[in-house]
């Protein structure tokens, strides 16, 4: 069994038990791995990654601890990349959904520790332990009155060459005592301040609307549903008339995702660029860029809620180019437009029977 003295660093996402048992599963683990992602991608090599361990990443650098102005760096690289993330997932989403509308409750805390750990080999996995991996797990456990610090045990520190002070930030001294473990001290500290800083998404790109008349269309199903439906790119070929396959670099659907879509008389790339909630409505707009011409379309999407299973959609289709539209092209859309109508209706009225 191998042991070597390494550096035990752990983000921990704090708020994902509850994140995760009340909102829509498949949503809130696409959320949790877009952060978690976030997180590793900024580890970059400095780190190894040990373990993803749900709401946590295990991190472990061999060999002598840090400087405390490199684990001030390496958690606040993490704490802006996890945020930012956060942030673009709340600006971009098109989805209404109780999980991609939470992401803004969830936050993040550090324990970084270091010690003699021991390597187990398993088939083809290799595991941390030992004593100081359990205290840095314990520690995540503690009595701070805080979601957001970073931790830093006095056993790193006493290692530590440089000598001088935690940098900046104000500090507290506190400890905790385990069974089995005895007494653990450390320092921490709040980034509540260091939230304030984390920079904002570039806004995205939107529109003008104009006086495009609407097509509406009324659907004895609830509102929420059928914009789900509708916004779900992807899975447009199985109602929507004339549409044979939708294409893409992955299959999540946001504001600048892009779609290209294969009908029958033209190919259209789709890209979301607007979405706006409201208790009893949700506005949905999205650019359409017809291939081999130099037209460029918005779709314009309104879902008003009537009663809980009764709600009338708002369409209509704006030429977002200088080049005016010719007559045909106009037909052709309007036709599309009222066969768009007619289907949703029918696949959600056909669903709530």
């Amino acid at each position: 069994m191998a042991e070597t003295n390494a550096t035990i660093l752990i983000p921990d996402i704090s708020g994902f038990t509850e994140f995760m048992t009340t909102t829509e599963l498949a949503h809130s683990s696409f959320a949790i791995n877009m952060l978690i992602d976030a997180i590793i991608t900024a580890v970059g090599e400095e780190y190894e990654v040990s373990e993803i361990e749900g709401d946590a990443v295990l991190l472990i650098r061999k060999g002598p601890p840090p400087t405390q102005q490199q684990v001030m760096d390496i958690c606040l690289k993490i704490f802006n990349a996890f945020h930012y993330q956060r942030k673009w997932m709340q600006q971009y989403t098109v989805c209404p959904c109780g999980a991609c509308r939470a992401v803004s409750n969830l936050t993040l805390k550090f324990v970084v520790h270091h010690g003699p750990l021991a390597e187990i080999r398993v088939g083809k996995f290799t595991k941390q332990s030992g004593t100081e991996m359990i205290v840095a797990h314990r520690l995540l456990k503690n009595s701070i009155d805080n979601h957001e610090y970073l931790l830093v045990t006095e056993k790193l520190l006493d290692h530590q060459v440089d000598k001088t002070s935690l940098l900046e930030m104000e500090w507290n001294s506190s400890f905790e005592e385990y069974p089995s473990i005895g007494k653990v001290q450390f320092r921490y500290t709040s980034l509540a301040e260091a939230r304030k800083l984390v920079p904002d998404p570039p806004v995205p790109v939107s529109y003008e609307p104009d006086d495009t008349r609407f097509l509406t269309i009324p659907i004895a199903a609830n509102f929420q549903d059928v914009y789900m439906t509708v916004m779900n790119i992807p899975g447009r070929p199985d109602w929507v008339p004339g549409l044979q396959k939708v294409e893409q670099d992955q299959p999540a659907v946001f504001i600048g995702s892009v779609h290209l879509c294969t009908f029958d008389d033209l190919v259209a790339t789709v890209s979301p660029i607007r979405m706006n909630i409201a208790e009893d409505g949700i506005l949905y707009a999205e650019r359409c860029s017809i291939q081999g011409t130099e037209y460029t379309l918005i779709h314009e999407y309104i879902f008003n809620k009537k009663e809980e299973n009764s709600c009338v959609i708002s369409v209509r289709c704006m030429n977002a180019g200088v080049t005016p539209l010719p007559a045909s092209l106009q037909e052709s859309l309007a036709e599309k437009l009222k066969a768009f109508g007619a289907s949703v209706k029918a696949l959600m009225e056909k669903s709530t029977v």
